[in-house]
């Protein structure tokens, strides 16, 4: 089989799964089913995914964008998750250096915060992090803060910086999928378990699975099957009559953007409003986010949205925070909502439950993985795959495979400010604009030799998609030839991360994105107008609800 996400693959994938039988079946293909996925490829079994909508599609590209140490978790003297929430961003940073992108994060200090105290933390922080005396955090004097974060509010007595890590969190989870298929596994999205399958014996072997592109629907058969499918988890075993080890607690988190000329921050920065309100405000590109509620979710889970208590909130804090910004609810250009499946907790806020993950045995040959966050999803994998072993008798030799093989798109020659200085000159050379190649570089690591290889075919694919948009067309056919974009919010959302990062949600490139896909996927008029109108409604989403 091809290792391209290509049509061809998908079509052959899922015909290989109608008709042979596999070690695992993974239902989800999320950050947690992807990296799954590639864990037991790696091992040597034989692996099947099937995503019901698209790779991330849920709480994997509605997150906060960052792999974290989850330095807050000390406060709750949570010890165990922050060191190996700490301890896995080197890693992931080293297995997809195109994607992991150092991020200093600054804590500043107010009247009454206790230095003595936010120090004590971070001398912790570093030691369970296993930082380098390079790596470790920094006193920051009150001019030195302001060099990060113009326009905080007083009265600021100084404060620290330490490095964390920013991603493009749809784009993680999709390598992680490609690199799964490329080690053997057979992977489809837009392709939904509409059932889970049983034997006489009250067994699972396999699910139903109906093709959502085409509507057909056909058996596949599993030694043992994972439910991974997040804030879903709960939801797939009742509706298969089967009950939850535990209760999930959906959280919701939103986020708002702003443009950086409205909210100048450098990097990250701790935001703390004067009558108490916590959040964040991240830099990215041309765009500054604040995020993020962490209340309880009983709505939707397939679209959550920023409602308007949630933006008041952020907003609130975020003028309280940076007064002489003068910031409106005008200014808001944008927003985004995602739902955190955490394990119940009784007598516990959402914010104060654990972002620990469990493996529930719900029958014979089904397991369930709940909780979790994204920065610990290999840890994940490994607890999933030690039970895996268990239930199928097998006795895994290697564990650590998943941090030492690179994702796509990683083979960068190990340097990445120098491969971008590269690429940067390059792409200038064919007269693609600069913020055009910061995005390129940011995101698509050697995948961009591919996009150059286009362009010498024909120079119409390093072309912009839109005059107002930093992104060129052979990205469209990149997102359909090798990483299954199926539809045009597959491609400008979670391919290309334009919705949110892009000019009026890069509406303008719709039409031209739209009319690239048709021709590789043999759209006709009507099927291009209803992918642009179901981009419209998307963007419709993110967008600061009217009433």
């Amino acid at each position: 089989m091809t290792q391209n996400f290509s049509p061809q693959y998908r079509s052959q994938a899922l015909k290989d799964m109608a008709s042979q039988e596999f070690d695992m079946l993974i239902i989800g293909g999320g950050i947690t089913g992807a990296g799954l996925a590639r864990d037991a490829a790696l091992r040597g079994l034989k692996v099947a995914l099937v995503e019901k909508e698209d790779f991330g599609f849920g709480t994997s590209s509605r997150s906060a964008k960052l792999v974290h140490g989850g330095v807050r978790y000390l406060a709750n003297g949570d010890v165990r998750m922050v060191r190996e929430s700490a301890r896995e961003r080197k890693i992931l940073k080293s297995i997809a250096p195109h994607l992991i992108h150092p991020l200093p994060f600054v804590f500043p200090l107010y009247k009454g915060d206790s230095k003595t105290k936010f120090r004590t933390g971070f001398v912790l922080f570093d030691k369970l992090a296993g930082a380098s005396k390079k790596e470790s955090h920094k006193v920051l004097t009150s001019d030195e803060v302001r060099e990060y974060v113009p326009n905080l509010r007083d009265p600021l007595k100084g404060g620290l910086v330490y490095g964390e890590y920013i991603t493009e969190d749809a784009r993680f989870t999709l390598m992680n999928a490609l690199s799964a298929a490329e080690h053997g596994a057979r992977i489809a999205n837009h392709a939904e378990a509409i059932d889970i399958q049983f034997d006489g014996h009250d067994r699972v072997i396999g699910a139903a699975i109906r093709d959502t592109l085409t509507g057909k629907t056909f058996n596949i058969k599993a030694k043992i099957t994972v439910n991974a499918t997040g804030p879903w988890a709960q939801q797939t075993l009742e509706k298969n009559n089967l009950k939850a080890t535990k209760n999930l607690l959906l959280s919701k988190g939103i986020h708002l953007i702003f443009p950086a000329a409205k909210l100048p921050v450098t990097g990250a920065v701790a935001l703390k409003s004067s009558d108490g309100k916590e959040g964040y405000a991240i830099r990215r590109w041309d765009y500054v986010y604040v995020g993020t509620t962490d209340v309880p979710h009983d709505g939707e889970i397939d679209s959550p949205t920023a409602d308007k208590k949630a933006i008041d909130f952020l907003l609130d804090m975020t003028q309280n925070c940076f007064p002489d910004s003068e910031l409106v609810k005008a200014d808001i250009i944008g927003t985004w909502a995602g739902v955190r499946p955490l394990i119940l907790e009784e007598g516990k806020t959402a914010r104060d439950t654990s972002r620990h993950d469990e493996v529930w045995k719900t029958k014979e040959g089904l397991l369930t993985v709940a909780g979790g966050k994204l920065t610990t999803y290999r840890n994940m994998g490994k607890r999933v795959m030690q039970e895996v072993a268990k239930n199928l008798n097998l006795i895994f030799d290697d564990d650590n495979r998943t941090a030492e093989v690179v994702l796509p798109g990683s083979d960068i020659g190990g340097d990445f400010s120098a491969f971008k200085r590269e690429m940067k000159r390059i792409l200038a050379a064919c007269h693609i604009r600069q913020e055009t190649a910061e995005r390129l570089t940011w995101l698509y690591g050697s995948a961009i030799h591919d996009l150059m290889r286009y362009g010498q075919e024909d120079p119409v694919w390093l072309e912009s998609l839109s005059e107002n948009v930093p992104a060129i067309k052979g990205e469209v056919r990149l997102a359909v030839e090798k990483e299954m974009a199926q539809t045009l919010i597959d491609f400008i959302d979670r391919r290309a991360a334009l919705l949110l990062f892009g000019n009026n949600h890069s509406l303008d490139a719709a039409k031209n994105a739209a009319e690239i896909m048709g021709q590789f996927l043999e759209w006709g008029e009507a099927e291009m107008e209803r992918q642009i109108n179901a981009y419209i409604d998307h963007v419709e989403r993110h967008r600061i609800p009217i009433s």
